[in-house]
C-alpha cells in the first residue's frame, strides 16, 4: 500500500503529460506598404507528449491561426488598442508568408492543408474585410503542387507565386512562376493568371523573385541569371539591369517574431522596429549580381 501511495502521483503526472492541452508558436508581425497597419499572427494548436520519451517531439492536432490587424498612428505599441480586425482559420500558416495591404485591405498568407505543420499540402489564400472573394487558387494549383513563394505586389493587385512537385528527395521538379490576378477585374477572355515554367529552383539566396516598384515587372533570380516578365509577357526574358535589391520581395510584408510592448509570445516589454520597407525602390539598378545587396538593413 505505500508503494502505491508513492507511485499513484507519479501515474497522475504522466497521464497528464499525454492528456491533449493548448499551445501556440511564437507571434509574427508584418507591416503593410503604409507603415500605418501590422498584422499579427498567431498558430495555435493542442499536442501531447509522445509514448516514448526518446522520439524529441510531441503529437500536435486540430490547428488554428488568429489574424490581427492593428492600425498604428504613432510610435506605440500592438498590445494596448484592440485590434481594428480580427480574423481565424481552422488551419496553420507558413511562417513568413503573411501580408496585410493597407490601400486595399487584403490579407495574403500562404494556409496548410492537414495538420502535418509545413507539410507540403498547402495553398495561398486571400481575406478582405471589405468581403473580398475573387481568388481561386483551383484555377493553377494542381493536386501535386506545392506553393513555396506566394508575394503579392505593391500596389495589392497581383501576386507573384512559386509552385513545384517536391520528390522524395526534397527536390523541387516542375517548378512554375504564377502571376495571378487578385482584383477580380479580368474579362471572360483572359485569364486571371499567367504561368511561366521555370528551368530550376530551390529555396536558398541563389533563387528569388523582386517586384518592380510599380507593380509592372517581376524580376527573377534563377542562380547566375536575372529575368524580368509580367502578366503580359509570353515569357521570361533576361534582363540587362535590374534593382540592387533582391530582399524584401515586396514594398510590404513579414518582418519577424514578436509584437513590440508587452503580450503575445512574452511578458517582457520591448520597443517597435520601424517598418523596413520604406526605402523600397528599383533605382539604382545594377548590371551585375555581384552589385546586389541586402536591403532590408
Amino acid at each position: 500500500m505505500k508503494t502505491l501511495i508513492i507511485l499513484l502521483p507519479l501515474f497522475i503526472f504522466h497521464c497528464s503529460q499525454i492528456q491533449w492541452r493548448p499551445a501556440s508558436l511564437a507571434v509574427e508581425r508584418g507591416w503593410s506598404e503604409t507603415g500605418k497597419n501590422i498584422v499579427q499572427t498567431e498558430v495555435i494548436y493542442e499536442e501531447k507528449d509522445a509514448w516514448n520519451p526518446l522520439s524529441g517531439t510531441t503529437h500536435k492536432r486540430n490547428y488554428r491561426t488568429k489574424f490581427r490587424i492593428y492600425e498604428i498612428s504613432g510610435p506605440g505599441n500592438d498590445s494596448g488598442d484592440p485590434p481594428i480586425y480580427s480574423y481565424e482559420i481552422g488551419s496553420w500558416t507558413l511562417p513568413g508568408s503573411v501580408y496585410f495591404h493597407s490601400a486595399t485591405n487584403r490579407l495574403f498568407w500562404i494556409q496548410g492543408a492537414n495538420d502535418e505543420y509545413g507539410g507540403p499540402f498547402r495553398f495561398p489564400a486571400v481575406w478582405s474585410p471589405k468581403g473580398f472573394r475573387s481568388f481561386e487558387p483551383k484555377n493553377f494549383l494542381k493536386e501535386d503542387q506545392t506553393i513555396f513563394q506566394f508575394v503579392p505586389s505593391p500596389d495589392g493587385g497581383k501576386a507573384a507565386i512559386i509552385l513545384g512537385k517536391l520528390n522524395s528527395d526534397l527536390i523541387i521538379d516542375s517548378p512554375t512562376l504564377i502571376i495571378a490576378d487578385v482584383n477580380g477585374q479580368s474579362s471572360s477572355y483572359d485569364r486571371s493568371y499567367f504561368e511561366f515554367p521555370l528551368a530550376k529552383w530551390e529555396e536558398g539566396p541563389e533563387f528569388k523573385i523582386r517586384w518592380s516598384e510599380n507593380s509592372d515587372l517581376l524580376y527573377v533570380r534563377v542562380q547566375n541569371q536575372v529575368f524580368k516578365t509580367n502578366e503580359k509577357a509570353k515569357k521570361l526574358e533576361e534582363a540587362k539591369e535590374f534593382p540592387v535589391c533582391f530582399y524584401p520581395a515586396s514594398s510590404f510584408g513579414p518582418v519577424g517574431i514578436s509584437p513590440g510592448g508587452k503580450g503575445g509570445d512574452s511578458d517582457i516589454a520591448r520597443d517597435m522596429e520601424p517598418p523596413p520597407f520604406k526605402r523600397y525602390k528599383d533605382k539604382p539598378l545594377v548590371k551585375s549580381l555581384n552589385q546586389t545587396k541586402d536591403c532590408s538593413q
